[in-house]
């Protein structure tokens, strides 16, 4: 698991070197988004997390939702393709992009360490093409989370 994180953090690196010449931002994959999310509810890092969500909760909802259990083993199982002229509207009434991730991952127990749970599910991220979000980039928008099992 830490060589795969390792080279996705060397790809990512690689990737922000080539394109800091430009003075376009990079593109920031959802999948990095959730990747970021998924540490952030590890570590309790409130900061980061409510960096990657487009409505995130106050800190002490957060912090009771995510204080027995956190999510890890994260794997990518697809992402929707983007299609720019997929155009949605949020409740304030502005206008982004969305885009599906679809994952497996498990359930860990803080006070164990242990896996409680498989897990499978699908997190739609959005992209304001609109308003005061619109430089944010991909946020997570609505996650669904589906027990597939137990460990034993």
């Amino acid at each position: 698991m830490n060589k795969l994180r390792l080279a996705f953090i060397v790809i990512i690196s690689f990737f922000l070197f080539a394109t800091s010449c430009k003075k376009q931002e990079p593109f920031v994959d959802p999948a990095y988004i959730f990747l970021k999310w998924s540490g952030a509810v590890k570590l309790l890092n409130y900061k980061d997390y409510s960096e990657c969500e487009a409505f995130p909760k106050d800190q002490d909802v957060f912090r009771n939702l995510y204080r027995d259990y956190y999510y890890g083993n994260l794997i990518i199982r697809d992402m929707s393709k983007f299609n720019e002229s997929d155009i949605k509207t949020d409740f304030e009434g502005y206008k982004f992009n969305p885009r599906m991730l679809y994952f497996e991952c498990k359930r860990i127990s803080r006070e164990t360490g242990k896996t409680v749970e498989n897990m499978k599910g699908e997190v739609e991220f959005i992209k304001y093409i609109e308003g005061p979000k619109i430089n944010r980039g991909w946020l997570m928008h609505n996650r669904t989370l589906i027990r597939t099992g137990f460990d034993n």
